[in-house]
């Protein structure tokens, strides 16, 4: 998949701008301020629905405007020819529509637009909140298959269904011996596709290539969330007289996490933030190659400041393993030099310089 035009109205600092990327490599620069990071903005929500930055669209709108309104055109999207798609966002409302056809969910749209984003924020990936890492593993497995959504949907009704069980006091075992029957079938299928995409991402990190770790072993330990040798079903029986006190299902997929080990020792607090950059960064390339391999899709990769945390080093080695991906790449700088020598001469430049462009 990639961009061929995105024209956006009320976005951020700008009252508009219009795009046309090249089909390759990218470079977007401009001072602070001036709406680079906001592009790569516009383009996540075309592909998502939503900002990777905040929840909340008032964020997104220009001071004194009411409606922001990006507008993209794509091209060789699997199975699907060339595509429009609009966004129209208020502080209250979001339309979505992919060629005049109205889009009713963000999924539906993510697995026709495969994109990754490594920002300002990946660092915190590594050591946030294990949902976020859940979230990023379910999403990439949206783009590889499709019935993985309807899995997860499955699953997220079975667990509310036992949750509102507990929360009644665990009234109705034959209800309860059902859901719990169900969950541990779906939670088969889940951890088995994530199992394959953290199989992935470690094979990538196995020469990981980052100076300050060299000859040391770099990889995510996944944790799926429950015991594997006792087994969902047992665990679930097991646990439900706690549950019920607790309130809510504890074991299950939705509990999964990854954390990442150097040396068999959690790392995430050991690396500084340009070193968790680097490691994101390749995470993502991982992803990226895992999801062209099993739907032949290779998604549009945005990365953004490299400079502000990497040195030399490490920002050759993140855009290196960006660039062997041959797909569409949308790099940010606030100077063409912080980035260039590490780009081929075909890229594409774009300067932002006012607000208002």
């Amino acid at each position: 998949m990639r961009f061929s035009s995105l024209r956006a109205r009320g976005l951020r600092c700008f009252s508009s701008v219009d795009y046309a990327p090249v089909p390759l490599v990218n470079l977007i620069h401009g001072p602070n301020g001036s709406g680079k990071t906001s592009l790569l903005e516009a383009m996540h929500l075309v592909s998502f629905g939503k900002s990777f930055l905040t929840p909340k669209a008032g964020d997104l709108l220009k001071q004194g405007e009411e409606v922001l309104w990006i507008e993209a055109q794509v091209q060789d999207i699997t199975n699907y020819g060339p595509a429009g798609i609009t966004v129209r966002k208020s502080r209250s409302d979001t339309d979505i529509r992919f060629d005049g056809q109205a889009v009713t969910s963000a999924s539906a749209l993510a697995r026709h637009m495969p994109l990754l984003v490594v920002n300002s924020r990946a660092p915190d990936l590594l050591g946030e909140n294990p949902a976020n890492r859940r979230a990023l593993v379910d999403r990439s497995l949206f783009h590889v298959k499709p019935s993985y959504v309807d899995t997860w949907k499955h699953y997220r009704h079975a667990l509310r269904q036992r949750n509102e069980l507990l929360q009644s006091g665990g009234r109705g075992n034959a209800q309860a011996d059902y859901w719990e029957s169900v969950l541990a079938t779906l939670s088969v299928t889940i951890d088995e596709q994530r199992s394959a995409l953290v199989d992935a991402i470690n094979a990538r990190l196995g020469d990981h290539g980052i100076p300050s770790f060299v000859n040391q072993t770099l990889r995510f330990h996944y944790s799926p969330g429950w015991d594997r040798q006792q087994g969902l079903a047992a665990q679930l029986v097991a646990n439900r007289e706690r549950d019920t006190s607790l309130g809510y299902t504890f074991a299950g997929p939705h509990r999964a996490d990854l954390s990442l080990q150097l040396e068999g020792r959690a790392a995430a607090r050991r690396l500084s933030r340009g070193q968790a950059k680097a490691v994101v960064c390749l995470v993502m390339v991982a992803i990226a190659q895992f999801i062209r391999v099993q739907s032949q899709a290779c998604p549009v990769m945005l990365v953004d400041d490299l400079a502000a945390e990497m040195d030399e080093g490490m920002m050759r080695l993140a855009v290196e393993a960006v660039l062997a991906l041959e797909t569409q790449c949308f790099f940010t700088a606030i100077k063409p030099a912080d980035l260039r020598s590490f780009l081929p001469e075909a890229t594409s430049e774009f300067h932002v310089e006012h607000p208002t462009h």
